[in-house]
C-alpha cells in the first residue's frame, strides 16, 4: 500500500484490524497455494453476504453485485 492508502486504512480500521506483511514475496507452488485459499475465502464470504452464488463476472468485478440474482427463464 502506498503512504496515502495505509494512513486512510488506519484511520478507518486502525483499532479492529491488524495487517502483517510477509517479508519477503511468496513463489512458485506457495504463491499459486496461497491466491487459491485467498479466492476461495473470497467467495465464501460474498456467497455468505449475498445468500446465493455470486456469478463468475461478480467475482472478478466484471458486473456490479446486486443482492438479488434475475431469473433468467
Amino acid at each position: 500500500m502506498g503512504l496515502r492508502l495505509e494512513r486512510k486504512f488506519q484511520e478507518r480500521f486502525g483499532d479492529r484490524i491488524e495487517v502483517v506483511y510477509a517479508d519477503k514475496p511468496l513463489e512458485g507452488e506457495e504463491r499459486r497455494l496461497n491466491s487459491k485459499r485467498l479466492s476461495e475465502a473470497v467467495k465464501a464470504v460474498m456467497t455468505a453476504i449475498l445468500k446465493r452464488e455470486p456469478t463468475p463476472e461478480e467475482l472478478l468485478g466484471i458486473k456490479p453485485i446486486n443482492g438479488k440474482k434475475k431469473d433468467v427463464s
